[in-house]
């Protein structure tokens, strides 16, 4: 049978007042200082399954069409609440898998505790899960419940240039929008570099510009970028100011290039990034900021260092 205007009606409701709590849930937490804890990342999906479990009974379906039915609310709940909260698009591509994730593991408590009472069997056991979850939520609220948040990553690459050159490639203007790892697509490039020299001391400009919305919602940006020690074969850099938004995920600190030639025409080329990572909770963020850095070192490797992209 269809289902009744009423009851497309009821569901309509219930989506909206679950997108309306969800966002004030987001803003209490902002309000408090927890929107870069666990609690953001991993509480709010998890009540958002825990009602959508005990509120929204789907009946004897098949456990495909349950999770269908699980998977669709709650991503109508997350999409709405994104739009009232004016999120853009890299914030929900970056909160989408841990929601999913979160989701699935209740859907899975859900499953596993209906097939233990249709068996008679005890569920204590099944309990377990969703207990482990809300207690990791907790990531992050306070210095005793978090992870070392500094973070330092290094690539090294050959290239087939002279250190001489690198150096050069350094100091002027460039043009990174350019073919890049699909990872980085999701985050825009630089307008403008303005490089200035390798003088210590000097302060080179990264200019930023991010349309959240795609084509709207624009979000300005830069960041200034100190150099700090000019060697032969050293390069060291630190971060003085940042405004873009990559500083919502990230506080970078700053670089280090080691340079190492291996003959007229070839150098061994190290860059080292160190940031100290915002987000909670370290088993999600930890490694997808650390892949997200390392293949932005060895894109600057390629791109900057090595052709200038003048």
């Amino acid at each position: 049978m269809k289902p009744s205007i009423y009851t497309k009606r009821k569901k309509l409701v219930f989506w909206l007042i679950m997108i309306a709590l969800s966002s004030l849930a987001v803003r209490v937490l902002a309000g408090y200082h927890f929107h870069e804890s666990a609690l953001l990342y991993v509480g709010i999906p998890f009540v958002i399954a825990l009602v959508l479990i005990l509120l929204r009974p789907v009946g004897e379906v098949s456990w495909k069409k349950r999770y269908l039915i699980r998977l669709m609310d709650a991503f109508i709940i997350m999409c709405g609440s994104s739009v009232v909260l004016f999120e853009g698009f890299v914030c929900v591509a970056m909160f989408i898998p841990i929601y999913l994730l979160i989701i699935l593991l209740m859907f899975l408590f859900e499953a596993f505790t209906q097939r233990a009472r249709r068996k008679g069997r005890s569920t204590l056991s099944v309990h377990l899960l969703p207990v482990l979850v809300l207690f990791s939520s907790f990531e992050g609220v306070s210095s005793e419940t978090s992870f070392d948040r500094n973070e330092s990553v290094s690539v090294t690459r050959v290239v087939s240039v002279s250190a001489a050159e690198i150096k050069n490639n350094l100091q002027q203007p460039m043009d990174l929008q350019t073919t890049r790892p699909w990872f980085l697509h999701l985050f825009p490039m630089p307008y403008a570099i303005n490089a200035g020299s390798l003088k210590v001391g000097d302060v080179h400009e990264i200019h930023f510009r991010y349309y959240r919305w795609f084509v709207t919602n624009l979000h300005e940006g830069k960041m200034l970028l100190e150099i700090s020690q000019v060697e032969e074969d050293r390069i060291k850099t630190r971060f003085i100011e940042d405004t873009s938004y990559f500083s919502n995920y990230l506080h970078l600190k700053g670089t280090e290039i080691l340079l190492e030639a291996l003959g007229p025409e070839q150098t061994r080329v190290t860059l080292r990034i160190d940031y100290e990572r915002t987000l909670d909770p370290y088993w999600y963020f930890a490694p997808v900021s650390r892949y997200g850095v390392s293949k932005t070192a060895d894109f600057l490797i390629t791109e900057v260092l090595t052709d200038g992209r003048h």
